[in-house]
């Protein structure tokens, strides 16, 4: 065991990917805080919901009177085989903290190294992929900034007029935090809201 998971915190990812025989989606994403622009959200999407791989990057930056007093990024690559993750190399500056997140999967469980340690998790571990709204049937979700394994509870609701091109709302709630989505007739994502810490409202808008 021990071997293994000293092998996950410099994995790589393998050389054949679904990159080499499947299309590419791709989500662009203005953030604001509290109505204002702080930064963007991009995520890249290799293949298919059952065998891909994804590709997000994130910068935010947030000013007062013109001085940064904050500063987030967060860069995550994943594959996916079978609509379950095998494999995740997530980095995260958190304001100058930084954060790793490396897993993979085995034919003994998913071996993930985070903030809190090494584990081992056992069948289909799906990461806070909001590309993919089967991440809605699911009771738990790999947070890729901190490793933990979140318990999460999902409700629906109206949607209407809300988000332009939505026809799907889901609060997606977990003990620290509380996220809506929102999703086309088609399944494609739309938006996403949620609150900090501090009660600000957070929020991306997908670029047309």
């Amino acid at each position: 065991m021990a071997v293994a998971l000293a092998a996950i915190a410099c994995m790589a990812p393998p050389a054949q990917s679904a990159a080499d025989f499947t299309s590419v989606r791709e989500w662009h994403f203005r953030v604001l805080l509290d109505g204002k622009p702080i930064g963007r959200h991009d995520f890249k999407v290799i293949g298919t919901d059952e065998t891909a791989e994804v590709v997000s990057r994130a910068r935010f930056s947030l000013s007062v009177l013109r001085i940064p007093v904050y500063r987030y990024g967060h860069d995550d690559h994943e594959l996916w085989k079978g609509g379950c993750l095998a494999t995740i190399d997530a980095s995260t500056d958190d304001n100058g903290r930084p954060l790793s997140v490396r897993g993979e999967a085995t034919a003994d469980g998913f071996h993930i190294l985070g903030q809190t340690g090494a584990r081992t998790l056992q069948g289909c571990v799906r990461s806070f992929a909001y590309w993919d709204r089967r991440i809605l049937a699911d009771r738990r979700l790999l947070n890729a900034q901190t490793g933990e394994y979140e318990p999460v509870q999902v409700t629906r609701a109206a949607a209407a007029g809300e988000v332009p091109g939505a026809s799907e709302h889901a609060l997606l709630e977990g003990e620290h935090f509380r996220i809506e989505l929102w999703y086309s007739a088609t399944g494609e994502w739309r938006a996403l809201e949620s609150r900090t810490k501090d009660g600000k409202r957070l929020r991306y808008e997908i670029e047309s």
